[in-house]
């Protein structure tokens, strides 16, 4: 009977935490676990708004390594969930959307293709990601422990502190109606959390926060991207003649909507006036509902959705990552190393990348004035620069060092690691955590 292995993970593709799931998909399937993908469902709230919504998603999240791809389901009408889980909520003394996800999740059914997969190969791990995916997880812990079959380890992938990411992004809560107080959302992180039996975290930040928190083993595992858009962005190369000065990247959600207000509101004025910029992906049709003056005014910059996000950044000198808050890794970031682009960027968008020594190639400033003197000061030089961009993410951020630091993860949890295969990128070797 071959050895299994279940990720748990939350149904949004083309996003920074899809690379982390296909990464943890792919580490397993190198490690000769036989993988099992099981996608979390949305509230009914956002389930209700999209048609075969289920169908595209499976099909957008068939990672490699991975040997089923499915999704927990509910059958509640929306009107009689929201009744049921708002009666919950009260006797719970109203606690916060977290729980109320981790509630949802644990009310789901577990689809029948899981359950025969379980059955004959059951896991010896199970990967979750983010807290409040903890409720589907005791799902199929108590599935498991009905069939008489070992307890796996659970393995909870944190992601950042989801607390902060709630409270600052004025994330509200369903039934509130409003955010949920800080105290409250951190209350009930670590409660959710403290049902693994492991944790690993993106940055150091992220494992100084839990682990003083919560008992167990805290590793740091940082981000990494997709094995498919690892091999693709390290064999760029820059075009003869580059396209645009500077690119930026963003998809549709709070933080880049406030990122890029700020640096078309304070940043743009400052640049000389011939400078080639391109806004690429959804943000742009985001800015132009939200903010209107500011889309018009830039709009010759905005690119829209493109179809492959690599040639953006093979046809872009310098990239720009003007990030006003978040938490957790950047993708962005770690995309542009990988395609060898110099960077400028704020503080909040090098969360625990780049350690005590950053490389030349990034570029970092607070305020208006210095970011825009970064980007000329950066243009200056970018093909000079793209080197370092490459040896920083070869290595702290690359498949290798990702499925190295997993490696201990295992072993430190007595789940055998049989297979030390590098994952298949050429000219990468396997750097230690």
């Amino acid at each position: 009977m071959q050895d299994s292995a279940l990720v748990i993970a939350s149904p949004w593709p083309r996003c920074g935490s899809s690379n982390i799931f296909a990464a943890q998909c792919r580490y397993l399937d190198t490690r000769g676990y036989r993988t099992a993908l099981l996608l979390g469902p949305h509230l009914p709230i956002h389930r209700a708004r999209y048609h075969g919504y289920w169908d595209w998603m499976l099909e957008q999240m068939r990672f490699e390594g991975v040997a089923l791809v499915c999704h927990a389901s509910t059958s509640h009408r929306m009107r009689a969930w929201r009744s049921r889980s708002h009666l919950q909520w009260l006797a719970s003394g109203r606690d916060s959307q977290l729980s109320v996800m981790a509630r949802y999740g644990g009310a789901a059914t577990l689809p029948a293709t899981l359950l025969d997969f379980i059955e004959a190969h059951p896991p010896r791990v199970i990967v979750v990601n983010h807290c409040f995916q903890m409720g589907l997880a005791h799902t199929v812990l108590r599935e498991m422990a009905r069939r008489r079959l070992p307890r796996p380890l659970v393995v909870l992938e944190t992601h950042d502190v989801q607390a902060e990411l709630y409270a600052d992004g004025g994330l509200a809560n369903v039934f509130r109606g409003r955010p949920d107080a800080r105290a409250l959302l951190e209350r009930d992180e670590l409660r959710l959390a403290a049902g693994a039996d492991a944790f690993t975290h993106v940055t150091d930040d992220d494992r100084a926060y839990f682990s003083t928190r919560l008992p167990g083993p805290h590793h740091l595992v940082r981000a990494t991207l997709t094995p498919e858009n690892e091999r693709r962005l390290l064999a760029l190369e820059p075009a003869d003649r580059e396209r645009f000065d500077f690119a930026y990247v963003g998809d549709n959600n709070p933080g880049n909507e406030v990122s890029l207000a700020w640096f078309l509101t304070e940043v743009a004025p400052r640049l000389d006036r011939g400078c080639r910029i391109a806004i690429a992906g959804r943000i742009g049709g985001h800015m132009e509902a939200v903010r209107p003056d500011l889309f018009g005014r830039y709009a010759h910059w905005f690119v829209g959705v493109v179809d492959d996000v690599t040639t953006v950044y093979a046809q872009a000198a310098v990239v720009v990552i003007p990030t006003r808050f978040g938490t957790g890794i950047s993708i962005k970031t770690i995309e542009a190393l990988a395609a060898g682009n110099p960077i400028v960027a704020t503080g909040a968008a090098l969360r625990g990348l780049v350690g005590a020594s950053t490389p030349a190639s990034i570029a970092s400033a607070e305020d208006p004035d210095g970011f825009a003197r970064a980007m000329m000061e950066t243009l200056g030089r970018w093909r000079a620069l793209r080197g370092l961009s490459r040896d920083a993410y070869r290595e702290r951020l690359s498949n290798a060092a990702y499925f190295a630091r997993w490696d201990a993860v295992l072993q430190s949890g007595g789940v055998p690691v049989r297979d030390r295969t590098a994952p298949p990128v050429a000219g990468l070797a396997t750097i230690g955590a």
